[in-house]
């Protein structure tokens, strides 16, 4: 297994000790055997750790939640992307901002409330996106309900578009795997994107000339 998968013998020793991978079938008093579900689990664990950047709690909570038959497919890939974070705080009662925090999450609720979108009020981006409108109105910038909505709209498909390609996995190890990895991968490609689109934007706005390129071959 170790072999087949490129994880070290010692890693893959220390996944059993944590839990986080079953035991192989006995075969021998030192000898264990494994097969394709124990390839799939441990695949799931390298991405849970190394891709997401979780603790081995983090990466044990998810899946005992994914070994839960009580739990539905949605709930099983929800988990992983709760626990990739980011995890923010809101104020304390007490602290002079918790008035427009309060005020923002409202908001907020109420246009995913408008675009039925089916979100917990304890998503992680809710509240990370709640942080961000905050930042932007202590310091005078944009950051109006309409304008979020923009973003919202311009997000949605590409959201639809990446569950199509996940739902391609019917096993639940790969679609978890496959979670995990478009929620922390492909984020840096949307930002990097926005960028260079800044930076066309910017360019055609003050007639910028267009940089040289390479002939083509």
């Amino acid at each position: 297994m170790s072999s087949r998968s490129g994880v070290s013998v010692a890693t893959v020793k220390y996944y059993l000790r944590e839990g986080l991978l079953a035991p192989g079938t006995p075969v021998t008093a030192r000898q264990s055997e494994y097969g394709e579900e124990h390839l799939r689990r441990l695949r799931l664990i390298r991405a849970l750790l190394t891709v997401g950047g979780m603790t081995v709690q983090q990466a044990r909570d998810v899946l005992a939640v994914a070994d839960d038959p009580a739990f539905g497919r949605h709930e099983r890939l929800g988990i992983a992307q709760y626990m990739l974070g980011p995890r923010i705080t809101p104020p304390e009662e007490s602290d002079p901002g918790r008035q427009l925090w309060d005020e923002v999450f409202a908001e907020l609720r109420g246009l995913l409330a408008e675009l039925d979108w089916q979100v917990y009020d304890e998503a992680p981006a809710l509240a990370a996106l709640t942080r961000a409108v905050v930042t932007l109105r202590s310091l005078g910038y944009e950051g109006g309900i309409e304008h979020i909505r923009r973003y919202a709209l311009a997000m949605h498909p590409i959201a639809a578009e990446e569950y199509a390609t996940i739902e391609g996995y019917p096993v639940l190890e790969e679609a978890i795997e496959a979670t995990v990895a478009y929620t922390t991968l492909y984020e840096p490609i949307l930002l990097a994107l926005r960028r260079l689109a800044h930076e066309d934007v910017s360019a055609r706005l003050h007639r910028t000339p267009r940089p040289d390129r390479p002939a083509p071959e």
